[in-house]
């Protein structure tokens, strides 16, 4: 069996070899690249949460009556290994009719991405021209 690379480990038995790996060794610097857009693109998206939610609050078109929707429009960021999901919702049971009755007048949520979505974009590349900088890239 080769000799596992630094920071891994091989073992052998039964006609299986497991292998651990370290995530902070690889070919030239690439697994320590990887770590630093995954975080790098977390730090983005959950920040970026923050702005889509306000947005939504600021540019909701209706008139407040109690305040209860517009208070209530949250925006959740998430990662799952390597996806980013930014949601945004509304926290009323009558939120959907907002987004969907009298042919959208009311709506936020579409609106908001539609707007937001070139800002967010903008901001990753802002992110990986960074990374690129450090010369890792």
């Amino acid at each position: 069996m080769p000799a596992p690379a630094a920071g891994s480990k091989a073992t052998g038995s039964g006609g299986g070899i497991h292998w651990v790996s370290n995530p902070f060794f690889g070919a030239n610097g690439t697994a320590v690249l990887v770590l630093k857009m995954e975080a790098g693109l977390a730090a983005v998206t959950k920040g970026f949460a923050n702005n889509v939610e306000e947005y939504a609050k600021e540019h909701a078109p209706w008139e407040n009556r109690t305040g209860d929707a517009r208070n209530g429009l949250r925006a959740t960021a998430e990662q799952r290994l390597v996806s980013y999901t930014i949601t945004l919702f509304h926290t009323v049971d009558y939120g959907i009719w907002l987004e969907v009755r009298w042919d959208g007048k009311y709506a936020i949520i579409l609106p908001t991405i539609e707007h937001m979505g070139h800002e967010l974009m903008d901001r990753l590349q802002i992110a990986l021209i960074a990374n690129a900088a450090t010369g890792l890239i």
